[in-house]
């Protein structure tokens, strides 16, 4: 009986784990991170900073400053509760209050996954369709 109890608190501490409870912010950070499928050098540069600086917090080395979580949860929309203590959700909803179809919900947190790069080109790209649009538009 003993040993069923200690393999349940077992799980149920995973399972707390798993969701962040246990973890402290520089682990919940490198989760974040590699969420967003960003290498430290991206995500530091999208919050003005080295990779090395953010390889540096999420391994407990440095301390991340009240400044870098504002940054962090600015620019990924990152509740800082969850951050900060592990409480959940991760991110707020940024539809939350508006009507999108769900086409239009799913291609935004697509959008917001790309490299800086990939966000230009697709940016580059609505442009060019939204010009040849107005052009067709014109001509009739």
């Amino acid at each position: 009986m003993l040993y069923c109890f200690q393999k349940l608190l077992v799980i149920r501490a995973n399972v707390f784990y798993a969701k962040g409870i246990f973890m402290n912010k520089n682990e919940r950070l490198k989760i974040l991170r590699k969420y967003l499928n960003l290498t430290t050098r991206a995500f530091g540069k999208s919050i003005g900073l080295s990779g090395s600086v953010i390889s540096n917090i999420e391994n407990g080395r440095r301390n991340m400053t009240k400044r870098t979580l504002k940054d962090i949860c600015r620019e990924y929309n990152v509740n800082p509760q969850w951050l900060i203590n592990g409480i959940e959700p991760m991110f707020f909803n940024i539809f939350e209050g508006m009507e999108l179809c769900d086409e239009v919900e799913d291609l935004t947190k697509l959008y917001s996954k790309l490299s800086d790069n990939d966000k230009t080109l697709i940016k580059r790209l609505i442009h060019s369709l939204s010009e040849k649009i107005q052009v067709l538009n014109t001509d009739n």
